[in-house]
């Protein structure tokens, strides 16, 4: 049977759930705002600035942004970018950290301070960008957005921790079995890896998404504009917003560039924001707990 709580408890437990409730509101104003300020007539928010309860609501900026090549192309680059990339990096950073962890692995202690080394320093940005455009010659290529965060340190020293917590028992019963280092890694760790490979992966997604500065260093062909370069002009050059919306979009008279810029990032966020439910499920820890019994 429950056990009764006692008054300390239940006040504790009403006071954790009010502050909980409230930081959630906290956290979602912002993107309420955006998303009824999107829906908001133009002449309505020079005048009133954003709120909750517009008066007059219009579609004219999603009219706007959805008959522009420019945000297509961007989704298009961004889409490419983050799948190709965040798969790539995956992998990589799996098996570097595979490789790390293993105590078989006799260049285990340079190669982990050569991981550890970049955590601490750089180059700097002039050095990093002489090596990608005039060494590497990786400017203006889609390839510049993907391979210059190909791997993350830290992202790697957490695989590292979780691989380091899978009994050994595991190997050793494959090599037995005649399994060889690629048979293990692929069949044996990777299965119950899922959870820190979603959560790695969601990291790389996110960190592909939502980069602009690699487009900003390396990128002067508008047709490779990423998205969140495309949303950083319009926010920082209310010109760049006008330019967004087609000359054939004669939606108004004053274009609704205030409302495209809301418009735009919720389009902007939206895809990566519903990635969360996908992988939520891949967050339980504990996968390998029986592993050996079983």
């Amino acid at each position: 049977m429950r056990q009764k709580q006692s008054a300390a408890d239940r006040t504790f437990t009403v006071f954790a759930h009010t502050f909980i409730l409230l930081f959630t509101l906290f956290c979602v104003f912002p993107f309420l705002l955006m998303i009824i300020g999107s829906f908001t007539d133009e002449e309505e928010l020079i005048a009133h600035g954003y709120t909750l309860f517009p008066q007059t609501l219009s579609l004219d900026a999603y009219k706007a942004v959805l008959q522009s090549d420019v945000l297509f192309n961007g989704y298009a680059v961004t889409i490419f970018i983050t799948v190709v990339g965040a798969l790539t990096a995956l992998c990589i950073s799996a098996m570097l950290g595979y490789s790390l962890a293993n105590k078989r692995n006799v260049l285990q202690t340079p190669f982990l301070f050569f991981c550890y080394l970049p955590m601490l320093f750089s180059g700097g940005i002039i050095p990093f960008y002489i090596v990608v455009s005039q060494w590497l010659h990786l400017q203006n290529t889609i390839w510049v957005l993907i391979l210059t965060m190909l791997c993350q340190p830290f992202l790697v020293f957490l695989l590292v921790s979780f691989f380091r917590t899978i009994p050994e028992e595991l190997e050793e019963a494959a090599r037995i079995d005649g399994a060889n280092e690629m048979r293990v890694f692929f069949q044996i760790m990777i299965p119950i890896s899922k959870p820190i490979l979603a959560s790695v992966g969601l990291f790389y997604a996110l960190s592909y998404w939502n980069d602009w500065f690699m487009g900003l260093m390396f990128v002067d062909n508008e047709k490779l504009f990423p998205l969140q370069l495309i949303l950083r002009r319009m926010v920082s050059n209310m010109e760049a917003a006008k330019n967004l919306i087609p000359a054939s979009a004669a939606i108004a008279v004053t274009p609704p560039t205030y409302g495209v810029r809301m418009a735009t990032t919720v389009l902007t966020i939206g895809p990566i924001v519903l990635l969360y439910p996908l992988l939520q499920k891949y967050f339980v820890k504990g996968l390998t707990v029986g592993a050996v019994k079983g």
